[in-house]
C-alpha cells in the first residue's frame, strides 16, 4: 500500500468516525429516547385499557337502570314513556292537559319515539318537570318547549315540550 493509499484510507476512516460520533451517534441517541417514551406511552395505554375493561362495581342494593327504552313494541315503549312523564309531572306538581304520539324515526339503528306534553303548571313547576324529564332513567330527551302565560291568577304557565327516548341502539 502506498503512502497516498494509506493517507486516504485514514482520512476516510476518521471521516467515518466523525459521522458517527456527531449526527449517527445523536440519531441513535435520540432513536433511543423516543422508544423509551413510547414504552412508557404503552404502559399507559395498557393501564387504561385495564381500567376501561374492569367490572364497574355498584354499592349493594343500587340498580342500574336502561338507558334505552325497552326492546319492546313502539305501543309499549310509548306507553312506558308516558308513564314516566305522568309521574313526573304529578311529582313536579304540574297538570297535563294532552298527550300527543309523534311519529317515530330511526336513526343509526336506535328507533326514536316521543310525544308530545300540553299541560299548565307555575314556573317552579314547570322547572321540576324539566329537571325530572333531564334526569329520568331511560334517558328521555326535552325538545321544542313553548311556554305561555294566561290571564290567570298566580303565574300559570301553559306549556307545551316534545319529549323524545330511544329504543334499541346503535348497530353493533
Amino acid at each position: 500500500m502506498t503512502p497516498a493509499r494509506a493517507a486516504a484510507l485514514a482520512i476516510l476512516l476518521a471521516i467515518a468516525g466523525a459521522l458517527w460520533i456527531g449526527p449517527i451517534g445523536t440519531y441513535r441517541d435520540f432513536v433511543a429516547a423516543t422508544s423509551d417514551r413510547v414504552a412508557a406511552a404503552e404502559a399507559k395505554l395498557a393501564q387504561f385499557r385495564a381500567i376501561a375493561l374492569a367490572p364497574v362495581e355498584t354499592s349493594p342494593g343500587a340498580t342500574t337502570q336502561a338507558v334505552f327504552l325497552p326492546q319492546a313494541t313502539d305501543a309499549e315503549a310509548i306507553a312506558l314513556l308516558q308513564e314516566t312523564l305522568k309521574a313526573a309531572a304529578a311529582t313536579a306538581q304540574v297538570e297535563i292537559q294532552g298527550i300527543q304520539i309523534l311519529s317515530s324515526e330511526t336513526l343509526q339503528g336506535a328507533s326514536r319515539l316521543g310525544v308530545r306534553l300540553q299541560g299548565r303548571g307555575d314556573m317552579a313547576g314547570v322547572q321540576r318537570l324539566l329537571y325530572a324529564i333531564d334526569a329520568a332513567r331511560p334517558i328521555l330527551f326535552p325538545d321544542n318547549l313553548q311556554l305561555l302565560t294566561q290571564a290567570q291568577p298566580h303565574g300559570t304557565l301553559v306549556f307545551q315540550l316534545d319529549v323524545f327516548g330511544f329504543r334499541g341502539g346503535p348497530p353493533a
